[in-house]
């Protein structure tokens, strides 16, 4: 069996964990290779990038994946939970300041949908770390469709669904919560297909010969904010 810096792989899942969180904490190996996994997955898909190829790009020995990691399918399940959790934080964040700001009175509606646009654009079109593959990452976990990817994903999206649909019902008192959701869907689903124009060659800017440029962070927000807020209000005047 390899060793790795004296250890022997496969110990305590537990134990790993730690010393892989401790070890991230401080940068060093494990960041190193979590983080060319994502650019290499984020590239190229998962099934199309090797253990081998990880290990290339991360200059290190493919024992130093197992170890850190264990599986490929570990390896993937940490990539997509390093790249939602740090942006979900954000997102609750400015949804607590709206409803914080609020108080008591009802949140407005428009703040709500901006608490998830705003980071979110953000983050992928003029983050820096591993959350400008946010997009990307997601098209590619649904796309996959294994047990284990299914897991991450609920663990990583379904609170952060739960909170957001809580605060567009408190937006609008008497709303159908399946409305609600049905639009809090709606809204993933548009902002994931727009901020995935520059991976399609930016074929929104081509075909309107300039006048959409998906590439500013401003310009996607505002109209994705316009389109989802006349969604919410056609769907609300049907209710009343």
């Amino acid at each position: 069996m390899a060793v790795v810096n004296g250890k022997e792989p496969g110990g305590s899942a537990v134990a790993l964990r730690k010393e892989l969180g401790d070890a991230r904490a401080q940068g060093g190996t494990p960041q190193r290779i979590l983080h060319c996994a994502i650019d290499l997955f984020a590239s190229r898909g998962f099934d199309q990038v090797t253990v081998r190829d990880i290990a290339e790009k991360a200059q290190v020995n493919h024992a130093a994946i197992s170890y850190y990691f264990g599986t490929k399918e570990q390896l993937i399940k940490e990539a997509i939970a390093t790249v939602i959790a740090p942006l979900n934080e954000e997102r609750i964040t400015a949804l607590n300041a709206v409803l914080d700001k609020a108080k008591k009175r009802k949140p407005k509606l428009e703040d709500v949908v901006r608490a998830m646009i705003e980071p979110t654009v953000a983050a992928c079109l003029n983050g820096k770390g591993v959350q400008r593959h946010y997009a990307r990452m997601l098209i590619l976990a649904f796309a996959l469709r294994q047990p284990f990817v299914e897991q991450v994903m609920s663990e990583q999206t379904d609170p952060v669904a739960s909170q957001f649909v809580a605060a567009l019902m408190a937006a609008v008192p008497g709303a159908s919560r399946a409305d609600m959701f049905w639009g809090f869907d709606f809204m993933i689903g548009s902002m994931l297909h727009i901020l995935l124009d520059t991976a399609r060659n930016s074929r929104l800017r081509r075909v309107s010969d300039g006048l959409c440029d998906t590439s500013s962070a401003h310009d996607v927000t505002e109209q994705l904010v316009g389109f989802l807020m006349a969604g919410f209000a056609a769907r609300l005047r049907k209710q009343s």
